[in-house]
């Protein structure tokens, strides 16, 4: 799992940025960013540093986004990577932090709605239908690439 979003991270810092100027916070806030789920029943209150220190050290990659050609493409790690890919999402800043709220194709009904902390470091996910998750923004663990060295 870590081998796919290590893969998705690379994919994206290849591709060119795109998209206007007011995709520019948007883009800042999410696009290329990883999130680790905080866990079932467990509240963000509760934890303790050391617990958040060792989920921000993301070992388990919960979930990812990514901008391309004006699609957000949100990864979903569950044993197997699930892809959403939204054409279109608005954001409003107020003083608790920003919502962003994704849209498919074809439908004026918002099919996400992200809730992000002001600090950014914490997102709440409600998709219709399924309880709130949250997610710890984290920095998952970069690829030590093995150099094959000969014998002398």
């Amino acid at each position: 799992m870590r081998l796919l979003l290590l893969g998705f991270l690379t994919a994206a810092a290849a591709q060119a940025q795109t998209g206007s100027k007011s995709d520019a916070p948007l883009r800042q806030l999410l696009d290329r960013t990883v999130w680790i789920d905080i866990g079932l029943g467990r509240d963000l209150n509760r934890l303790t540093p050391k617990q958040i220190t060792d989920l921000k050290r993301c070992r388990e990659p919960t979930m990812a986004f990514q901008l391309s050609d004006g699609l957000w493409t949100q990864s979903f790690y569950a044993g197997i990577e699930m892809r959403t890919v939204y054409s279109s999402a608005t954001r409003k800043t107020d003083l608790t932090g920003t919502t962003v709220l994704f849209y498919i194709a074809g439908h004026s009904e918002p099919a996400e709605t992200l809730r992000i902390a002001r600090s950014g470091d914490v997102l709440v996910e409600q998709t219709h239908g399924f309880r709130p998750h949250t997610f710890l923004k984290c920095d998952p663990p970069h690829a030590n690439p093995v150099k094959n060295k000969a014998p002398r």
